[in-house]
């Protein structure tokens, strides 16, 4: 009994063995199966992610240089239009957007001053002021001014001498020469002078016919040399051979008088 119960107690605990081990083979081949497939899941996913993050092939990173070595053909011709749009912007007229006058009239209008004299001119200049006597100084404007006014005084008596029109060469006389020549006195000392004997002078008139006409008529004046800034004459210049020039003949005396030139007769 003993020994069968043995047998029996041996059997049994060799059957719980073999189940023992059955059920953890059993188990650790569900536990294997259910492993297995996480650990075959999980490597697919980081692959996928490590592929995400992988740099692109050189491949790739070649072909995008490549595109762009190709691009510069095209770009001079889209600086081409930017090199046009200042041209653009200097071709549009300034008057269409400053319809205003240009300032530059005024700069223009000073640029206009009177000329400097040129050096001929300031020979004369300096000729016609030389003799002053009263410390006066005549500018270059007031010289020119006087010049013309007595030139041309000379010329409206060259018409009175033509015509021998004794009243109008009265309104170009000074009241002084007037009296001083109307005088016989005076008139005897100037024939005494006269080229031609035999004349007589008993009036003004007849010194206007004898003396006046044929001392001056036919000569043309030149120039003007002050006196005084109120008294000038007017002068026949003379030149030698060279076109130098060497000195006057006075043909005519003037005076300002209320801002007019009258003829003045010189005095014995």
């Amino acid at each position: 009994m003993k020994s069968h119960n043995f047998l029996k107690f041996a059997s049994i605990m060799f059957a719980a063995t073999l189940a023992s081990g059955c059920v953890a083979n059993c188990s650790h081949t569900k536990e294997a199966e259910a492993i297995q497939p996480v650990q075959q899941e999980v490597p697919q996913q980081e692959i996928k992610k490590q592929e995400e993050k992988k740099p692109e092939p050189a491949s790739v990173v070649s072909s995008k240089p490549v595109e762009k070595k190709t691009e510069p053909a095209p770009a001079p011709k889209k600086e081409e239009p930017k090199k046009e749009e200042p041209k653009k912007a200097e071709a549009k007229p300034v008057s269409l957007t400053t319809p205003k006058p240009d300032p530059k009239p005024a700069v223009e209008a000073k640029k206009e001053e009177p000329k400097k004299p040129e050096p001929a001119e300031d020979e004369e200049y300096n000729r016609s002021v030389a003799q002053i006597t009263n410390g006066k100084t005549i500018d270059h404007d007031t010289f020119n001014k006087d010049k013309e006014a007595v030139l041309a005084l000379i010329g409206d008596l060259d018409n009175v001498m033509q015509e021998q029109n004794y009243d109008a060469w009265l309104t170009y006389l000074d009241t002084e020469s007037i009296n001083y020549w109307s005088r016989r006195n005076n008139l005897q000392k100037a024939q005494k002078r006269l080229p031609v004997k035999g004349l007589s002078l008993t009036s003004l008139q007849d010194y206007f016919k004898y003396v006046f006409i044929p001392s001056r008529q036919g000569n043309k004046m030149d120039e003007i040399r002050y006196e005084t800034e109120r008294s000038v004459k007017a002068v026949q210049i003379r030149k030698n051979d060279k076109g130098e020039y060497v000195g006057d003949t006075v043909f005519y005396y003037l005076r300002k008088i209320d801002g007019q030139w009258k003829l003045h007769l010189p005095q014995m």
